[in-house]
């Protein structure tokens, strides 16, 4: 095993990315390097700038081809296609429990950018940067992996498809299925509808909701959660939005699911649950805010507050499912990527900020042409 010359965008000082030759490590013992085809991009990535340490490697949905394994890794080989999702550390009682997505050093293996004997797997200018950001650093042609974050998918999935799945959407159609446990005949309301709340939407649908209502401030949004399954759409800015929803559903929305994480948002959502519903949140205020909440109105409610991190789902299971979904045509995935070159890593991330993209998706690319893939 030997160090392998990549090519990789830098997360810089100023929030820019710069295209920049870097070196690739030895692998560690459960880990597997891989040949990055496409990677998602997401609100996580531009967190990020302000979560770790500069410069680093970011980057943290990738689909590639298996390269080199350091040992046996069970049913993961050299030249299988592969999503790469959340890492977990496999030794703590979460773990150990099946409940991956509440690994006790999940946020470490995350954010540290580290793996997490502290070791860095990427090298720039002849010393160490900051990288194993979620255990990947996927935005490169090559990445090291653990074992354990891969999903093996078909070949035939696209790319850009398949990049779409490991975080984002993840989330959103794990907080239908999982954390809401929505019902046949339910009733959810979506506030915020990027990627993952659009993939909440179309998870409701496939989940056979009888109401679906979508909550955003850009019109065109609200008319795609339409077409992609919300049964009614408001605007949030528009004056007398309570009103409307209130007309629509007097008795309340049992579920709620927040993934903006704007104390307006959670205002609007709390004051439409109904009594004993549950409102679910991706993300939480930034910690400068106020939180406007009353505990009283809550109780007076018997309603329910739930977190949601990466969907209470394994990736082994809920991968699967979504692609399942998207072959079946209940998932139209395709519906929300654009793709971008690696050397446009910049123009991807301005659009996604913009709110131009639902879901940028970085193409590598092609070593053996020098240029992007299909």
């Amino acid at each position: 095993m030997t160090s392998t010359p990549i090519l990789g965008a830098i997360a810089q000082e100023g929030g820019s990315y710069a295209i920049e030759p870097l070196v690739l490590g030895e692998l560690h013992p459960g880990e597997a390097r891989i040949r990055v085809l496409a990677t998602g991009m997401c609100r996580t990535d531009a967190e990020a700038f302000d979560m770790v340490s500069l410069p680093a490697v970011l980057g943290h949905e990738a689909v590639g081809d298996v390269l080199e394994v350091s040992e046996p890794l069970g049913d993961i080989k050299v030249g299988d296609r592969v999503a790469v999702s959340y890492p977990s550390c496999g030794h703590c009682h979460a773990c150990l429990s099946g409940r991956l997505w509440l690994c006790e050093s999940n946020w470490a293996l995350s954010f540290d950018g580290c793996r997490h004997d502290g070791s860095r797997p990427i090298t720039w200018r002849g010393g160490e940067i900051s990288s194993a950001f979620f255990q990947q650093s996927s935005f490169a042609t090559e990445a090291i992996v653990p074992a354990r974050s891969l999903v093996p998918i078909p070949r035939d999935v696209p790319i850009d498809v398949a990049a779409a799945l490991p975080c984002g959407l993840l989330t959103g159609t794990g907080a239908i299925t999982n954390v809401l446990a929505l019902p046949p005949g339910g009733a959810c309301a979506v506030i915020g509808t990027g990627a993952v709340g659009l993939a909440a939407v179309m998870a409701a649908r496939i989940h056979q909701a009888e109401s679906i209502i979508a909550i955003d401030i850009h019109e065109d949004r609200l008319r795609l959660s339409r077409e992609l399954g919300a049964t009614h759409a408001f605007n949030a800015s528009a004056p007398d939005v309570l009103e409307e929803i209130r007309h629509s559903f007097p008795d309340g929305i049992p579920s709620v699911l927040d993934t903006t994480g704007n104390p307006h948002a959670w205002d609007l959502g709390l004051s439409q649950l109904s009594r004993g519903g549950t409102f679910a949140f991706v993300t939480t205020p930034e910690p400068v805010e106020t939180y406007r909440i009353s505990p009283f109105d809550i109780f007076l409610k018997v309603a329910n507050m739930k977190p949601v991190l990466l969907g209470a789902v394994n990736p082994r299971d809920q991968i699967p499912r979504m692609l399942q979904w998207w072959s079946a045509g209940g998932f139209p995935v395709e519906r929300l990527v654009r793709s971008y070159a690696l050397a446009d890593i910049n123009v991807a991330a301005e659009d996604s900020v913009a709110g131009r993209t639902i879901k940028p998706i970085i193409v590598m690319p092609d070593p053996s042409e020098g240029g992007p893939r299909d």
